[in-house]
This record gives structure tokens, sequence and C-alpha cells, in this order.
């Protein structure tokens, strides 16, 4: 089954870029490939280990492009699947993923889209402070990984109003009719420039269980200094049936030149009974070219705040020299 799944997905990638009515409407292929080599370690308060790691950090390919019609309006698609580029390919679970896979309609009034899709609320502000997006000190060790979702069943809505881009979308959930949409989410987002400020503000509530909501409500806040980007982000989670949790993080990216800039970010989660997670991040990021970049990380993580994301538990730590290629 895994094996026809995989068959199935690079078939699927094939056609899609071979079919001639796609071909004749621009079809873009992309992807990008992010791997990096370090030592990861931690620590769960009972025992402590280490190890050498060769990593894929969400790497992955895709489809884009548009048809025109004899309207105003475009059909527009995206297709990506998320690659395992270190993993063994016969054995693993995970060596392919659905990422966003959407149709949907474009014109003067907006984006409608339907199918797989990152909410608004998961991209909201994200440019403001998420500068080491995909590593190991990615910054959803911090921000609440259960409302930073990318949402099957859904439609959503984007336009510009002012100067910033709203975007609504629904979650059907679980669409099997015994199911009664279970799962379902609604969620918003308002993300704006304004000179060297940005600011985005998003809110999402998720159906854990028919009487339990999950809400999430995100602040953001960026300024650009000169060579220097300074970004703030707040969330609060809200579950019905367990602790709240506040989550904050900050960012600084400063670009020495035009191809060399340091990095660093501080978060912490405070879930009420436990001891808060934190999480501190130092990198140098160097251009090679217009796509290719490498870099050399180091990220602590106390009391979990390497857990959500990065898989390490307790008190994790993790150096690495990393490189991605866009294409």
């Amino acid at each position: 089954m895994k094996s026809f799944t995989k068959k199935t997905a690079t078939l699927a990638i094939i056609t899609a870029i071979s079919m001639p009515g796609i071909a004749s409407a621009e079809a873009q292929l992309f992807g990008k490939a992010h791997l990096s080599f370090g030592t990861v370690s931690e620590d769960d308060g009972v025992t402590e280990t280490s190890s050498t790691a060769v990593s894929s950090h969400a790497s992955r390919v895709g489809v884009k492009g548009s048809v025109d019609t004899d309207s105003d309006t475009s059909v527009i698609y995206r297709f990506v699947w998320q690659i395992d580029m270190t993993d063994d390919a016969k054995s693993s679970a995970d060596h392919i993923k659905s990422r966003e896979q959407y149709v949907g309609l474009k014109g003067d009034w907006g984006q409608i889209r339907l199918g797989r899709d990152d909410s608004p609320y998961k991209k909201a502000g994200k440019k403001n402070v998420e500068h080491l997006s995909d590593t190991y000190a990615d910054y959803n060790n911090i921000i609440d990984k259960g409302q930073d979702t990318r949402n099957d069943n859904s439609l959503g809505y984007l336009v510009k109003v002012g100067p910033g881009k709203l975007g609504l979308q629904y979650a059907a959930g679980d669409d099997d009719p015994a199911a009664e949409n279970a799962g379902q989410s609604y969620n918003f987002a308002y993300d704006m420039k304004m000179g060297a400020i940005g600011f985005a503000v998003a809110y999402q509530t998720i159906e854990k269980s028919p009487t339990n909501d999950e809400t999430g409500t995100k602040l953001v806040i960026g300024y650009k200094l000169g060579n220097t980007k300074l970004g703030l982000i707040g969330e609060t989670v809200e579950d019905d049936s367990a602790l709240d949790d506040t989550n904050m993080l900050f960012s600084i990216k400063h670009n020495i030149d035009k191809k060399n800039a340091i990095k660093f970010v501080y978060g912490t989660k405070d879930q009420g009974n436990t001891d808060d997670a934190t999480m501190t991040a130092l990198a140098y990021d160097h251009k090679m070219g217009k796509k290719v970049s490498v870099y050399a990380l180091w990220t602590d993580g106390a009391d979990g705040g390497l857990n959500d994301a990065t898989k390490l538990a307790g008190d994790g730590s993790a150096i690495a020299l990393g490189v991605i290629a866009k294409f």
C-alpha cells in the first residue's frame, strides 16, 4: 500500500506537468531541498541522549499555475508534496506527504480556494517573525502547532482590503455524514504592511469534540529599522477541557550585507501548571545565490521548548549546518 501511494503521488506530479491543457497555461514546476547535518540531544529528566543527524526539513516539490477563461476570472491551482530526502523510501510511512493542494478562482474581487490549504491563521504575520522556518528552531515549537493548521476539506476567500489582505476560511472537518463535520474550523486573518511596520491579527476556532472548542488568537507586529527586522508575536489558545496557553516569540534578523545575515529567536510557552517552555536560537545565514543559501544554527529548548515541532523532549538542543536550494 505504501509503495502504491508513493507511485501514485509520483504519477500525479508527472501527469500534472505533462497535461497539454495545463502546459499551455504556463504550469510551473517548483520545489525546495532543505537538508542539514548536525547533532541533536534531549534530556527528559531521567535519561540524557544525543545523536548525529542528517535531516530533511520539509523538502518539497510542486506544480502551480493558472488557466484563463472567457471572463476576467482565471482558474488557479497548486499541488505540493513534501518529500523526506534522507529517509528510507521503501519503509517510511512519511516519505511523501501532501501539503497544500487546491483549485480556485481569481479575479479583481479576490481569490476563492477549494481543497487542502494553509489557514489564514497559520500564515498571518509569518514574514514579520519567522526567520528560521522548517529548521530545528521552527517557531511552531512555541506558537501552537494545533492552531497553525493546513486544513483539509476547506473553502477559503482572500481579498485585498485597504493596506492589507483579509483571509477567511471554513474547513468542514470529517465529511462522513455519521461524523457530522467533527473537527470543523472557522478562521480569519488580516495581514498588512505600511512602510516599515507590519501587522497581523488572526482568530480561529476548532471543534475538538462535540463539547469542546479550541480557540486561538494571534497578534503579530514587525518593524524594519535599516538593515534590521524586529518581530514580536503573542498568542493565546483557549481549550474548554484544558489549561490555556499563552505563547510569546521575539525575533531579530540583521542583514550584514546583501549575502550575510544573523538571526536570533527567543520564545516562551506558558501552559499554566508546568514550567514555561522556552526556545532560544542563533543562526548565521549566507546566500550563495538567488536560490541557494547555507546556514549554521544553534538552538536550545528548556522544559519542552523544542518538542512540538522538532520532537526533542525535555531539555533539548541542536547544532546544525544546513543548505537550502530552491527551484
